[in-house]
């Protein structure tokens, strides 16, 4: 079990203002069994309340408005958790067994979890070491959009295409699995890994890091793919283009 302080910093800049802002920011870990959150600050510039909400698959969110004119957003979270590292005890909806368009499978996605055996975790983790296998990190040539069948042509992306590639390998042996997106220790952005269901719980898989989450991981949101754990969706009137800046940190007290 660890203690572990947390902070987000979410900038948009806007190439002209824009104007009537509705944006969704799903960036506000909740509390379970296997975490603990407490002490959770949160701050939008321009100033606009933030009423919580919870999406499909039930993560927190905030909704956000502003009406006048502006030329930059910036959201920025801090918080502390007590993280246990054991997995989740929650029901499983049907959805996490579904391919997705991110997480779609053909037969070369099924031959690699071809021969795997034993309970789904350690299938999960024999599946994770094909698609590290298959796949060496590297950044800048892969993008939100990127598939799985298309990182596994290209041999190389993140720790997001490597999720979504475990994802359609488990889905195609018709094991339930979810993205997850949070925090590990460290400075840069979200990590992501992945969340096998044995029956009655969760059971976190970082496929980059070739190992069992634990409890140096805080996860964030959870879904099919990383489309239902983008932290950030907006729309706004007016014609700039947008840039956005992230940073995140996470350190054991």
């Amino acid at each position: 079990m660890k203690r572990l302080c947390f902070t987000y910093d979410l900038t948009l800049s806007f190439s002209q203002p824009v104007w009537r802002h509705t944006f969704l920011f799903r960036f506000a870990p909740a509390s379970d069994e296997s975490q603990q959150l407490w002490g959770l600050d949160m701050a939008c510039r321009p100033q606009t309340q933030l009423p919580a909400t919870r999406d499909a698959f039930g993560n927190r969110c905030m909704l956000g408005h502003i009406e006048e004119a502006h030329e930059s957003l910036n959201l920025y979270v801090r918080g502390d958790a007590v993280v246990r590292g054991e997995p989740l005890r929650a029901d499983c909806p049907a959805f996490y067994t579904m391919e997705t368009p991110l997480t779609a499978a053909d037969e070369r996605i099924a031959a690699l979890g071809e021969g795997l055996s034993g309970a789904a975790e350690e299938i999960a983790m024999q599946a994770a070491e094909r698609v590290r296998a298959h796949v060496c990190y590297r950044q800048g040539v892969t993008n939100e959009r990127t598939t799985a069948l298309e990182a596994l042509a290209l041999g190389a992306g993140v720790c997001q295409d490597m999720a979504h590639l475990l994802l359609a390998v488990l889905r195609a042996r018709h094991i339930p699995a979810r993205y997850v997106a949070g925090l590990i220790p460290g400075e840069g952005e979200t990590h992501a890994w992945v969340e096998v269901y044995d029956g009655t719980r969760f059971i976190g898989v970082d496929p980059t890091h070739l190992c069992l989450a634990d409890d140096t991981y805080l996860r964030v949101n959870a879904g099919r793919d990383s489309r239902d754990c983008a932290i950030n969706r907006g729309v706004f009137a007016g014609g700039a283009q947008q840039t956005m800046r992230v940073l995140a940190r996470m350190a054991e007290v």
